[in-house]
């Protein structure tokens, strides 16, 4: 019996391509909601209308797998794979890795409001 979950996150990694089933899909790994487990969807051709990069924040559902291997350390892990069939995607905030500018402790007053 198929399994189906539905899984948020944002986007860890850039995406990946491969091949599965003769065709090309893109894979990426979010780290889900109120968790610390890492999932890898894949996305399928017939959504390659929806782009998704790094940084992006998703929610998909679909046919959920997990598998047992080892890391690079050697150490076993569980992996968390879905085979999205529902995707909806809010594009990340390209600025979030600049720098953040100084604020004073007087910074919520005037118009220097933190917020």
């Amino acid at each position: 019996m198929s399994e189906y979950v539905t899984v948020a996150g944002i986007v860890q990694f850039d995406p990946r391509t491969r091949q599965a089933g003769g065709k090309e899909v893109r894979d990426v790994v979010i780290r889900a909601i109120g968790s610390n487990k890492n999932f890898s969807i894949t996305i399928w051709p017939e959504k390659s209308n929806i782009p998704v990069n790094k940084g992006d924040f998703l929610v998909c559902d679909g046919k959920y797998s997990q598998s047992v291997g080892q890391n690079k350390s050697g150490e076993q892990v569980t992996y968390h794979n879905l085979s999205a069939t529902t995707i909806i995607r809010l594009a990340g905030d390209t600025t979030a890795a600049a720098s953040q500018p100084n604020q004073s402790d007087d910074a919520a007053t005037g118009d220097n409001f933190p917020f």
